[in-house]
């Protein structure tokens, strides 16, 4: 996918196709349409996965979701873990491990060094000119909502629409592995061994990012 926004047809159809698995989970104390439309009046289907390493377009963190969820569907089918990992949990964890960032980024403008032999500046890499290009900056910490690092944020704001269960849980608290900058320190072999669930979902995390993602 490239850095380019998704156009308003694409938008669309990604909303479309999350909101309809997200409407498959049939869970006991579950309000998936009050999840539906916290994703809708924030910005889920619309913000960017990150600031500038994949996705970083509008609609960027809708197309990563999906992107895991099939990812992380196939890697429980491809391991005949079906009876351990059922659809519900891969939907849950596939398209809301990243909760944590729908109102986190907003769009800003930086400057850049673009370098051309008729450049009216000049450094040691040769003559340049300063150019003005719109990215993304995540949003100030006194400004959005702060409950934990990012896994943990995501953990929280889940459980305040699906009961999760426990493989559930762990598998988004650990979906970087431990190996996030803001991530806690703990020993993520024994979390993978019993619970599967983390496992592939990272995984399937770490496809869509630098695979499926990539230009």
């Amino acid at each position: 996918m490239s850095k380019l926004d998704l156009s308003a047809v694409e938008l669309n159809s990604l909303e479309n196709k999350i909101c309809s698995l997200l409407r498959k989970i049939d869970r006991p104390g579950a309000d998936i349409e009050g999840l539906i439309k916290k994703l809708k009046d924030a910005d889920y289907f619309t913000a960017p996965a990150s600031t500038k390493f994949h996705n970083c377009f509008i609609g960027g963190l809708a197309d990563h979701s999906l992107n895991v969820y099939y990812n992380l569907k196939r890697l429980v089918e491809n391991k005949h873990l079906e009876d351990v990992i059922p659809e519900e949990s891969i939907i849950i964890c596939g398209l809301l491990h990243d909760m944590s960032k729908i109102n986190y980024y907003e769009k800003g403008v930086r400057n850049k060094k673009v370098y051309s032999e008729s450049g009216s500046k000049w450094d040691e890499l040769g003559r340049y000119d300063w150019v003005s290009e719109e990215t993304w900056n995540v949003i100030p910490d006194n400004k959005r909502f702060i409950y934990g690092n990012h896994e943990e944020t995501a953990e929280f704001m889940v459980r305040q629409f699906i009961p999760l269960k426990v493989a559930e849980s762990a598998a988004i608290l650990n979906h970087h592995a431990g190996k996030g900058y803001d991530s806690t320190g703990i020993n993520i072999s024994s979390i993978f061994h019993r619970y599967p669930l983390a496992n592939l979902l990272h995984v399937a995390d770490m496809i869509a990012t630098f695979t499926d993602e990539t230009d």
